[in-house]
């Protein structure tokens, strides 16, 4: 099925250090460049990469791809972004008086 057996060992090794970097990008965000939104590409990067090369033989396929992800998994994490923002701006309304000042 898969005949390029370099790329994906290669693929293999990289997957979990792209997101291990995305998760230093994520935490390392308060001392320097980077943050949510970088850390969220950085790890769909990874995802992405599992299912690359659907039809040029290296990757490991939409279902592996669907595993690591699961079509529930990013609404429920798009939902509670959207609530977790909402919620801190009304919280400083509430505490300073101005949305997310």
């Amino acid at each position: 099925m898969f005949h390029h057996v370099i790329l994906r060992i290669i693929a293999k090794v990289l997957i979990p250090v792209i997101m291990l970097f995305a998760l230093y990008v994520q935490f390392h965000g308060d001392y320097g460049p980077g943050g949510g939104f970088q850390a969220g590409v950085i790890f769909a990067v990874a995802i992405i990469l599992c299912s690359f090369g659907f039809g040029f033989g290296f990757g490991f396929g939409f279902d592996d791809a669907l595993a690591v992800a699961p079509p529930p998994v990013p609404k429920v994490t798009s939902c509670a972004g959207v609530l977790i923002y909402a919620s801190v701006g009304v919280e400083t309304v509430i505490l300073v008086g101005n949305y997310l000042d």
